[in-house]
């Protein structure tokens, strides 16, 4: 995405601004993680829910049918590629996350300028992905939150995610930091969280977090 922009001659910066506003970036290429959270925030939203959209879900499945339904979907999709799996079946759930997730990702603005047209956009739309490098990056990145939300809903205790909110004390326990000059800081402190945390009861997998210099202390 970051690349399109690029050559579509967007301002990087000015658009990471606009994600992440007031954020002291350790290196010019650092913009690149509000992007990255912005993908995981539209990409992740709903993942609690066993639908994973902000619908609740109409099932009435009890949860062992659940576990086995979630299982099969994980065995299914994995060892194919997104796009075929799209090709054998354009009406199933993981089309229709598909479309929907790339409908509210990319901008109707944004591919105007990465394509010059709204066509993919129209094809999208009716359940159609081109043939595209962007559009194959997008269907693989899918494919592997799909997969991920699968996994979570297989188990005996459902897996859930975090993030830290922006100004949070940097922990090693529950963040792992993506850029390791903040971490020469004597206080370094959460800016935004780049990739959710997941936690399976005791278990513990660290969030993604930018840290950042207070605006105190750039003064």
């Amino acid at each position: 995405m970051v690349e399109q922009m690029k050559f579509s001659g967007w301002d990087v910066h000015t658009a990471a601004e606009t994600i992440q506003p007031e954020v002291f970036y350790y290196k010019q290429d650092h913009a690149c993680f509000a992007f990255e959270h912005f993908v995981c925030k539209i990409m992740f939203e709903g993942f609690h829910l066993p639908c994973f959209t902000s619908e609740p879900s109409s099932s009435s499945s009890s949860r062992k049918t659940s576990k086995e339904t979630f299982f099969e979907r994980f065995t299914e999709l994995r060892p194919v590629k997104a796009r075929e799996c799209l090709t054998s079946r354009p009406k199933s759930r993981f089309s229709r996350f598909c479309r929907d997730k790339y409908l509210r990702l990319v901008h109707p603005k944004m591919e105007q300028a990465f394509f010059r047209d709204l066509r993919v956009r129209n094809q999208v739309s009716v359940g159609e992905f081109p043939e595209t490098s962007f559009c194959t990056a997008f269907l693989e990145m899918a494919k592997r939150v799909w997969l991920l939300h699968c996994l979570a809903y297989c188990l005996d205790v459902k897996a859930s995610i975090f993030q830290v909110a922006k100004g949070c004390r940097f922990s090693e326990v529950y963040m792992k930091s993506v850029a390791e000059e903040s971490l020469s800081e004597s206080e370094p402190r959460v800016a935004f969280t780049v990739v959710p945390g997941f936690r399976v009861r005791n278990a513990l997998v660290q969030c993604e977090v930018y840290l950042s210099l207070s605006s105190q202390r750039r003064t």
